[in-house]
């Protein structure tokens, strides 16, 4: 579980891991992420939804997250 030590209701932390499973699977669904890459892939997008939540808790995180973390690859 990538969100590990964040404190929210139990309800938000639902949602949250929810969307990160949802994102995870989209992700490796364009682009299978395997291996080393796969603990430093899974924090980074944990991260990216975190840091969408915190803009917006109300959005549509997980199809914010698959964007931003795919944009994001293409970078590195």
């Amino acid at each position: 579980m990538p969100f590990r030590g964040f404190v929210v209701e139990p309800a938000e932390l639902a949602k949250l891991a929810g969307a990160f499973d949802a994102a995870w699977m989209a992700v490796n669904s364009v682009n299978t992420v395997g291996g080393q890459q796969q603990k430093r892939a899974r924090a980074r997008l944990a991260a990216i939804i975190l840091d969408l939540w915190r803009e917006d808790p109300a959005q549509a995180l997980s199809a914010s997250a698959v964007e931003r973390f795919l944009a994001s690859d293409q970078i590195n």
